[in-house]
């Protein structure tokens, strides 16, 4: 692979996760003024617009399906993880939700032995009680500092897992068109099912932002799967886990957020164990 294509897999990267970064300090704001169903009702809505220009561009082909409950699971997986992120967002110091998201590939990797039959050795197993040891840095249990709240990305990064491994089990068959297409409309009809009673009709310029919603989603999403295809996963997985630094950088730029030194850590731990999984991973194959 030449040079100049891994460089441009790592700006892809970094570029995906900084999108997803201003995508979340837009929750954060939004989340002082809107309730979080209209929130995520405006993310599926500016989500569905981008995913039929995507259709309409590639043809209504790409959406035939031979997994339609393959579907299904990724589709409202995905619906359960993005609405426990946004309400942990809501809940959390930004830096803190993002960290223990991150858990996400480590539960996937579990959950991979009895849904795949995949097997894992002790380096991996390794890996993994040190990212569940840097998420109880974090969470703290059985401490006076312990926050029920902190179980929120943990649940959502669960879900997150769940949505990896379909989407590993569709993409043999499956466009990403089509999965990003009704992932949009399962995001939507669930925000229709509980659009909330106390729905405030935004201004002009509070539109935007929450339009801009899935545009910045949509957008980061996309320059994360073409960084898969410049650059091994291998090369490009440790610079996903810059999308921490960036939100704890823009959580203390626009609202002032300080994390406790102990998110720092528990990131760390989590992040090392999360790379090393995916190189082990990546080693074997």
């Amino acid at each position: 692979m030449k040079q100049s294509s891994i460089f441009l897999g790592i700006i892809l990267m970094i570029t995906g996760v900084l999108c997803l970064g201003v995508n979340d300090i837009l929750v954060k704001g939004l989340n002082f003024n809107f309730p979080l169903w209209e929130i995520v009702f405006f993310r599926a809505f500016s989500g569905v617009i981008i995913s039929l220009i995507l259709v309409m561009k590639f043809g209504w082909h790409k959406l035939k399906t031979k997994k339609p409950l393959g579907h299904l699971i990724r589709a409202f997986s995905s619906v359960a993880c993005v609405v426990l992120f946004f309400y942990g967002i809501k809940l959390l110091l930004l830096a803190e939700n993002q960290a223990i998201f991150h858990l996400s590939p480590i539960i996937a990797t579990l959950l991979a032995i009895p849904i795949l039959g995949e097997k894992i050795g002790f380096h991996r197993i390794i890996a993994i009680l040190i990212g569940f040891i840097g998420m109880i840095v974090i969470v703290k249990p059985g401490i006076s500092v312990f926050k029920i709240e902190s179980l929120v990305p943990l649940a959502s990064a669960f879900f997150m897992a769940c949505s990896y491994l379909a989407t590993r089990f569709l993409m043999s068959t499956e466009s990403s068109i089509a999965i990003i297409f009704y992932y949009s409309f399962a995001l939507l009809f669930t925000s229709i099912v509980f659009f909330p009673s106390n729905f405030i009709t935004p201004s002009f310029f509070d539109l935007i932002p929450l339009m801009f919603l899935g545009v910045m989603g949509s957008l980061g999403h996309y320059f994360l799967s073409q960084a898969a295809k410049y650059a091994e996963v291998v090369v490009i997985t440790p610079f996903e886990y810059t999308s921490f630094i960036f939100v704890s950088l823009l959580g203390y730029i626009f609202y002032n957020e300080v994390p406790d030194i102990s998110i720092f850590i528990g990131a760390t731990m989590i992040i090392v164990s999360g790379i090393y999984i995916i190189y082990r991973v990546e080693r074997k194959k």
